[in-house]
């Protein structure tokens, strides 16, 4: 594999610079429309699904709605914007660079790439929202109960919380289609994922303790999910290249 040298940086940046427009007008489209037709129902139905009983919610700066609908509308517009970025990305190091030697990744490979990922992703956000944030929102609300504290959260705090546990999950979800791209193009070698499982194991538990309360329980409804898919896509990767492994 060639040396990733400064020139090639430079003409690698170059080209995406001459397409960046394209890529900020899909970002700003999807941020104004999400601002002034979707954000609000998001906000109200984070709060209607995941508040829990009890709890309330308080503004804590006279611009903190505005602020949190437009960091909400950016947030789509980047989720919008970023097969599109992969795509740019992908093409400068191809055409620029050997990093990429052997990935040929055709246009109809690339669409059904995307697809399974938009289903992964949509996939974790339902886990997230259906069944883990309400009992960990539940936990947090118990917790403060208990002390005899009064649950009352910042606006933009919970939605922004909420937001970034989902987009967690999300994330993680993608774990099949990432471990089967990286052995299907020789970017990682099959043996190498089954020799370290069990340090993903640990690394899976401890962003399990990162991410949520010191309960044994939540964390392990964050790391069990990570654990599944890790040996789903274990399992998926010897079915499909078992010829070559």
């Amino acid at each position: 594999m060639a040396d990733f040298t400064a020139t090639e940086m430079a003409e690698i940046l170059l080209m995406i610079r001459n397409r960046f427009m394209r890529l900020v007008a899909i970002i700003a489209v999807t941020w104004a429309l999400t601002y002034m037709f979707i954000a609000d129902t998001i906000i109200s139905k984070i709060k209607t699904d995941l508040l829990p009983e009890g709890a309330n919610l308080i503004y804590t700066a006279p611009l903190e709605g505005l602020i949190l609908k437009l960091k909400i509308s950016l947030y789509i517009g980047i989720i919008a914007g970023t097969p599109y970025l992969v795509y740019l990305i992908y093409k400068a190091l191809k055409t620029r660079t050997e990093l990429l030697e052997n990935i040929n990744l055709t246009k109809s490979s690339a669409i059904k790439y995307l697809i399974v990922a938009i289903m992964l992703f949509t996939l974790g956000i339902a886990y997230g929202y259906m069944i883990m944030l309400p009992i960990f929102m539940q936990f947090l609300y118990s917790s403060a109960a208990s002390q005899g504290v009064l649950a009352t959260y910042s606006l933009a705090e919970f939605i922004n919380f909420i937001i970034l546990m989902l987009a967690v999950f999300g994330l993680v979800f993608q774990m099949p289609l990432i471990m089967l791209f990286l052995v299907g193009n020789d970017l990682v070698e099959y043996r190498t994922i089954t020799y370290y499982r069990k340090h993903f194991y640990v690394a899976f538990f401890i962003i399990g303790a990162a991410i949520t309360p010191p309960d044994v329980f939540t964390q392990a409804m964050v790391a069990f999910p990570m654990i599944l898919f890790f040996e789903i896509s274990i399992l998926f990767i010897r079915i499909v290249y078992r010829n070559s492994l």
